[in-house]
């Protein structure tokens, strides 16, 4: 059950008479409206600015402009085109009935008001338009909705199913005799690639959800004081395989007493993708190095390797959350680009945000921020 507390409708009223303008404050607050009014039509588009009203109430005959033309040029804007106009009028003729039409009225009332007529109309028009409203943010979640369900559908079709469908044939290889448990290569060379395919999986598999619970907001945000030096190591342990492989140096810069708030989860899977990432484009034999950098109130984080670079073109590519992007590492390691999005999505939530500054042939630095924690006095 939705219990959330509900907007008062806001009308704006212009009408050449101050009497009205007054009547009509006293019905609409009464009846539970917010409301304002005036009788300067050059004012009334300043108080558009200050607040998009739910519905407009628009005197037909004023002195300067009448109100069909005040409509026409009111629904020449697009930010005010869906606002409904209801005119206000002392007579309702046919040929006066069809122009308000014309021009983007919706409605006519007569004056002297009928309060009861008043209210029902203006009640009637703005749920309206609130369900229209309610009905086309429906349609377009659905449609996110849609979009996520298809991009996880092509990423486990494809990405999550070739490391598997490639572990699933070396294992067979090994059973019917092809691959020999006795080879001297065994070892450093089957083993480690049965290895280096799960891991693969497991890393997408992990990405995939956190992706699919983010884009649904089933993440859980929940800031605590953590010690970036100790989830660096941490996470230096666990990409310690792919590392050594390459003989990569890991090198953890952190300072101790690097305490940050945010939310511990989110900032280790950024950590594990952004140095995984690292690993995979640093050649073999290569540096990266993990700094922290005190910046006022925050912790910059850097990623730095020795690695390929990125032409800038590139970096606008990665740094886009609507473009799938991916490269092959220095040894043809796989990569599906949601690794990156779901990092610029984390840092986002815990109040930052993912930069790169990186040269062709030189390395890449990934890095962003995280609010220091902070003792309480």
């Amino acid at each position: 059950m939705n219990n959330q507390p509900v907007d008062k409708p806001y009308v704006l009223a212009v009408d050449d008479e101050q009497l009205n303008i007054e009547l009509l404050k006293f019905i609409l607050e009464r009846n539970d409206f917010e409301y304002q009014g005036t009788n300067d039509d050059d004012y009334f588009f300043t108080l558009l600015e200050e607040k998009l009203p739910d519905l407009i109430l628009l005197d037909v005959i004023m002195p300067r402009i009448d109100g069909f033309e005040l409509c026409q040029k009111l629904k020449s804007y697009s930010e005010y085109r869906n606002i409904p106009v209801i005119f206000l009028t002392g007579k309702v003729n046919i040929k006066d009935k069809v122009k308000g039409f014309e021009v983007g009225g919706i409605d006519y009332v007569t004056k002297p008001f009928n309060e009861q007529e008043l209210i029902a109309r203006i009640q009637t028009h703005v749920e309206l338009v609130r369900a229209k409203n309610q009905i086309e943010k429906q349609a377009e979640n659905l449609r996110q909705s849609n979009i996520l369900k298809d991009r996880m559908f092509s990423i486990i079709g494809h990405d999550l199913r070739s490391p598997l469908s490639a572990a699933k044939l070396k294992m067979d290889f090994i059973m019917r005799g092809i691959i020999d448990p006795k080879a001297d290569n065994f070892i450093d060379g089957t083993v480690y690639e049965l290895l280096k395919t799960m891991d693969e999986a497991l890393n997408l598999l992990q990405n995939l959800l956190g992706w699919a619970k983010s884009e649904s907001d089933q993440i859980q945000i929940i800031p605590e004081k953590l010690d970036v030096l100790d989830l660096v190591e941490q996470t230096f342990r666990l990409l310690k395989l792919g590392s050594e492989h390459k003989k990569i140096e890991l090198i953890n810069n952190v300072t101790k007493d690097s305490w940050v708030f945010a939310d511990m989860n989110t900032v280790k899977t950024v950590l594990r993708n952004l140095l995984s990432n690292a690993i995979k484009f640093t050649p073999i034999e290569g540096t990266i190095k993990v700094n922290g950098l005190f910046n006022n109130s925050h912790l910059t984080i850097e990623i730095e390797d020795n690695g390929q670079g990125i032409p800038p073109e590139d970096i606008n590519k990665i740094l886009n959350p609507n473009e799938h992007f991916s490269k092959l590492g220095t040894e043809k390691e796989p990569g599906t680009g949601l690794g990156l999005i779901l990092c610029q999505n984390f840092i986002e939530k815990n109040g930052g945000s993912l930069n790169i500054r990186s040269e062709v042939g030189k390395g890449s630095v990934f890095y962003f921020n995280l609010p220091l924690f902070q003792e309480e006095v």
